[in-house]
């Protein structure tokens, strides 16, 4: 029986069993699944078709009516009849309330065809039938927790209607839970009580009398603390969201009004410096676009005080509506301003339109407090000081910028949604051990080769031997006996590690008999992964020795996976994105997917709103078409040549420095300073992109990889094919991190980690990591399709932003007219303008899509309406705004 949950403005089957693959990796879990022929790209509604019915597993019957409810016009009208009838209720209710039961005689007296017929003898305004829904709520019913249910109703239609993203089983249970506590409470508090109309209904009065006479008064009063306790720990959320918005408020008022003192104090103190030497003109400048920097002090100036040519005037700060508005959404912002001669840092509270005090010269005694230079006006330090003290208090107030506040309820996934797959504390046993011991020390003995020590460290799928060979033995002389070990031991295939790093012992490598599986829940559940401080971490696997590997992207930083088909390299992609999400928040992360193959990132296109970011106007949040992936690469080149921009404005090396300026409200927004979140771009079968795109994808990819790390942006490309055209040159010195999962020859090996040994892992998982130039073998954790699937759908059923994270506009090619350029006029412009004003509305995909043309295509025509002033700009993931009618339209075309 299928569960159906209420989640966003949809009602759907609950997706967590859902029969799909994540990746191709059908051979890695000994638990593998036969039903890859009902993969699909993107979950789909019930239909009528039989192909539907076998998929769904349900009879047309059934299968009908749930496709039918499940429409989005049958949701849209259920949520408007709601909220009406909330209303409805809402008015007659306060009518009822108001009157105090006026109409109760009438009520238990009469029908309603009764009360019909003399309906002045109803006080109620919502007439008969409101007076009677009134009376079955708050008198027989739950009394005032009545008023629960009526807003219960108001926020389930909105969440119909797709205006807010709700949970139902969870508003229900909480609705009600809150109604009878409601009614139960205010029942014990009026239980004597001879009134008409019981607060809490005959609900709380009746049930309060029966516990009464059964548990007296103490075990009554017992059971109503045990129902608000219970309704404190489900809303305990809520009521700290609460407090915390009701102490920012607080802060946010005591900020304005400490700010407006300063202001005052200061403004006024600089009349008071400027009039004792004589008249000022005070210039007004309306429109400033710089700030005059070139201001010096003349030679009587005193060394303690410090020239400027520019007073920051308040008049801007007495627009209260600006000064809520700006203080509500950026707190209190801090700029970085230089003086002249020396660097000394003036936090502004807010951006003030610009004064200038005129150039004339004053002469002034040596002994006069102030002086005017030319052009600027001299302030006392101390002045100064004190100012820097009170913008330093304002800011104390208001706290440090919080990137995470936008979705301030966003819980990271649990561990619980991961299998917990027993795992075994020792999988060799030790008569295995000592069995391949010996069969080493004979083969090396046969040889000639005599050894002084031998131990062993299990792992979950192979086994360290390390030797220490007798003194004068050649290492050469060991390496070169691989495979007559492996024959001796009849091994998959092993591994000869001369010398172990940092060890003065030679390691061989034996698969173990029976090999385990390491579920990513005891990686992700480890102690090494929670206390982990890398900004971006990736809980890879356990090594040999049965740590937890856990690699920092940042200090790759960026990633080449490679290997053969079906050893593990997109479960190996899917544990990576998995470590991510269970650290950052989406304020904190942002992933560009690119799926050639269209199903192996399929399902994190839920995480849409949350965690992915998009070109503007692209419908699909994960990059399916091969022509689309060189606008995307080249709109990140764009991004990251806009952060670089950024951090040298703010006199940062890194994106880590430039943040913590920017939290610590030293860069002001105003200026076009920003949060950067961290973007990991994620390329899977990039060997198909070379193929269809070549150079055109190669050019961008090692522009990002050579330049994006100090800005927060990593790649990580895939491919099964690790040959040299695709793994060029080019791409191998900016991937310094690899990740070799198996392959058939020792020259693929070589490929993708300059060394051999990836072809003699065995498999299912296991893989050589290369960083530095240290190759470490892993076990990579496994994670199944089913939590992949159970953490996109905890984090989709959450609010996320408005859209997902826009990408700027890709530049034009080279030699192109620009995009937006009228000098060329596409053959189709007319014909898409009278489109897009007789529809009046523009978009890029719906222009691809009506005219069969390319999405380069419809950019460019799109750009160019922009420019003929048809349609407005890009308004993040929404349609453009058609500014002229059909009309004006004509004249437009006509004059062009």
């Amino acid at each position: 029986m299928n569960d159906y949950t209420y989640s966003g403005a949809d009602f759907e089957p609950d997706n967590r069993t859902r029969d799909r693959r994540a990746g191709s990796d059908s051979d890695y879990a000994a638990t593998s699944r036969d039903n890859d022929n009902n993969n699909r790209r993107k979950r789909k509604k019930p239909n009528l078709s039989s192909r539907d019915e076998a998929e769904s597993g349900l009879p047309r019957f059934i299968s009908q009516p749930i496709a039918f409810f499940t429409s989005r016009k049958v949701k849209s009208v259920t949520g408007i009849a709601l909220i009406l009838l909330a209303a409805y209720l809402s008015v007659a209710a306060l009518s009822f309330l108001k009157h105090s039961g006026a109409d109760q005689s009438e009520i238990l007296n009469q029908t309603i065809e009764q009360m019909s017929q003399s309906p002045e003898s109803v006080e109620n305004i919502a007439g008969p039938v409101g007076a009677r829904a009134s009376h079955h709520l708050f008198v027989e019913g739950l009394g005032l927790g009545s008023v629960v249910l009526i807003i219960y109703m108001v926020i389930l239609g909105l969440g119909l209607l797709g205006m807010k993203k709700i949970n139902f089983w969870s508003l229900t249970f909480k609705s009600l839970i809150f109604a009878i506590t409601i009614s139960f409470v205010l029942g014990l508090l009026s239980v004597n009580s001879s009134a008409d109309i019981p607060p809490g209904g005959y609900h709380g009065r009746y049930i309060n009398i029966l516990l009464i006479s059964r548990v007296g008064w103490i075990g009554a009063f017992i059971v109503s603390c045990m129902l608000v306790a219970v309704l404190v720990t489900i809303y305990i959320t809520e009521l700290t969201r609460f407090y915390q918005k009701s102490r920012e408020k607080i802060r946010l008022v005591q900020a304005k009004k400490i700010h407006d003192d300063d202001r005052r104090t200061y403004v006024q103190e600089v009349m008071d410096n400027a009039l004792s030497v004589g008249p000022i003109n005070v210039v007004v400048e309306e429109n400033i676009e710089k700030k005059n920097s070139e201001a010096e002090e003349t030679p009587h100036t005193n060394p303690q005080r410090h020239s400027f040519d520019n007073i920051e005037s308040a008049t801007a700060l007495e627009n209260d509506d600006r000064y809520t508005a700006e203080t509500q959404r950026n707190a209190i912002q801090t700029e970085e301003q230089e003086a002249t001669g020396t660097e000394n840092p003036i936090e502004t509270l807010l951006p003030v339109t610009e004064h200038r005090f005129g150039t004339e010269k004053h002469e002034a005694s040596e002994n006069a407090d102030s002086a005017v230079s030319t052009p600027g006006f001299e302030i006392n330090a101390a002045t100064e000081i004190e100012q820097v003290q009170n913008v330093n208090r304002a800011v104390e107030i208001q706290g440090p910028y919080d990137p995470r506040a936008e979705l301030s309820r966003y819980r990271m996934p649990p561990l619980n949604l991961l299998h917990d797959r027993p795992r075994k504390t020792n999988s060799v046993d030790l008569s295995e051990q000592e069995e391949n011991k010996e069969r080493i020390t004979k083969t090396l003995n046969d040889y000639g080769i005599q050894i002084v020590k031998i131990e062993a460290t299990v792992g979950p799928t192979v086994t360290l031997y390390e030797i220490v060979p007798a003194e004068g033995v050649r290492i050469a002389r060991i390496k070169r006996l691989e495979d007559d070990i492996a024959m001796s031991l009849a091994a998959l295939g092993i591994r000869i590690i001369a010398p172990i790093p940092g060890k003065g012992t030679i390691g061989i490598e034996v698969p173990n008999k029976d090999p385990q599986t390491v579920s990513i829940r005891s990686i992700l559940g480890s102690r090494a992964f929670q206390e982990c401080k890398y900004p971006l971490p990736m809980a890879l696997g356990a090594t040999i020795s049965n740590d937890v590997y856990i690699a920092d992207l940042t200090k790759m930083p960026h990633l080449l996976v490679a290997g053969a088909t079906g050893q593990g390299k997109s479960v190996g992609l899917n544990t990576i994105i998995a470590s991510l999400l269970y650290k950052r928040h989406p304020s904190e992360l942002k992933f560009v997917l690119v799926d050639p193959k269209m199903v192996e990132f399929s399902l994190y296109a839920r995480l849409e709103k949350h965690y992915l970011a998009k070109l503007p106007n692209e419908e699909e949040p994960v990059v399916t078409d091969p022509n689309k992936v060189v606008d995307t690469l080249n709109s990140l080149c764009v991004e990251m040549d806009s952060r670089y921009s950024l951090l040298k404005d703010a006199g940062c090396r890194s994106v880590i420095e430039y943040n913590e300026k920017f939290v610590n409200r030293r860069l002001n927004p105003e200026k076009g300073h920003r949060y950067m979140p961290y973007i990991v771009m994620i390329v899977d079968e990039f060997a198909d992109l070379i193929m269809m795109a070549g150079k055109a994808v190669e050019t961008p990819i090692a522009r990002i990889a050579q330049k994006a790390r100090a800005v927060g942006m990593h790649m990580i490309i895939a491919t099964q094919r690790p040959s040299t055209n695709v793994i060029t040159g080019i791409i191998k010195a900016n991937f310094p991190g690899r990740i070799g999962f198996r392959v058939s020859q020792m020259v693929d090996s070589r490929t993708i980690l300059d060394s051999p040994g990836a072809n003699q892992l065995i498999g299912r998982g296991d893989m050589l990591i290369s960083t530095g130039g240290v190759v470490e073998r892993v076990q990579c954790a496994f994670i199944d399709t089913d939590e992949v699937d159970a953490i996109c759908h905890h984090i989709d059923d959450q609010i996320g932003f408005d859209h997902a994270y826009l990408l700027p506009e890709p530049p034009s090619e080279a030699g192109e007219i620009p995009a937006g350029s009228l000098a060329e006029r596409d053959a189709l412009f007319d014909e898409i303008a009278r489109l897009v004003v007789q529809g009046n509305t523009a978009s890029t995909s719906n222009i691809q899509r009506k005219y069969s043309i390319g999405y380069n295509r419809a950019g460019k025509i799109m750009d160019q309406l922009e420019a003929a002033g048809i349609v407005g700009p890009a308004q993040g993931g929404k349609p453009r705004t058609v500014l002229v009618d059909p009309t004006q339209l004509e004249m437009m075309l006509d004059s062009l």
